[in-house]
């Protein structure tokens, strides 16, 4: 049975939580690539407490949902299974939430570089000495990907908390990211890249011609 070996983050300082904090998340229900279905929720809980400043913003065995978005059983042909997963927010001791991302969404088995060299050995063995060895290559069947009740599993936070002068802890999100098509608001005023043209740019007045001055004609 693969299971992950996750690592906590670093302790932080005792008046916050970083963004992107490793936080280590307990099953009480199984992920299989057999028997998970699209849409089920998995019930897992917080190994450990998250501690800020003295206070426990969320107690050890806090629950929290994995939320499972696709799966696909092993199939003939060597073809492993796999389960996609999504991690629902946390919702701390005060009822506020933080939200949470996998750090791999896809969960597969785990299949080293030398058991690959190995079939691929027993497999080039096979089609020398072994007679239709082809056919049952399709025929074998991949492993599915199975985590027991009882598994750890990682969790990224999505947000900040820090503890504020006054006792109370924020809870701070990052600025969206500015996407390729959009521009970046500007802090100064910015030139048009051309004169505007169209119904709308304004027509620009005409000047009056000044008449030329009349010299007064010289008496003989």
């Amino acid at each position: 049975m693969p299971k992950p070996t996750p690592s906590e983050t670093a302790p932080p300082p005792a008046n916050v939580l970083p963004f992107d904090t490793t936080l280590l998340f307990v099953l009480d229900d199984p992920i299989s690539s057999k028997s998970s279905k699209n849409g089920q929720l998995v019930r897992a809980h917080l190994k450990a407490p998250i501690l800020i400043a003295g206070r426990t913003v969320a107690p050890a065995g806090a629950p929290v949902q994995i939320r499972i978005v696709d799966s696909s059983a092993a199939d003939i042909a060597d073809t492993y299974g796999f389960v996609d997963i999504f991690f629902e927010p946390l919702t701390l001791a005060d009822g506020r939430v933080l939200p949470l991302r996998t750090p791999i969404m896809r969960l597969t088995p785990n299949v080293s570089s030398g058991h690959e060299s190995t079939v691929a050995a027993e497999d080039t063995v096979g089609d020398i000495f072994v007679p239709y060895y082809p056919l049952w290559q399709i025929l074998r069947k991949g492993k599915n990907f199975v985590l027991g009740p009882g598994s750890v599993i990682p969790a990224k936070t999505e947000a900040t908390l820090t503890a504020r002068p006054d006792g109370t802890i924020a809870v701070s999100t990052p600025q969206p990211l500015v996407q390729g098509a959009e521009a970046p608001n500007a802090t100064f005023p910015v030139s048009p890249l051309a004169t505007p043209f169209g119904p709308t740019a304004a027509t620009p007045r005409p000047r009056a011609t000044p008449s030329p001055l009349v010299s007064p004609s010289a008496t003989p």
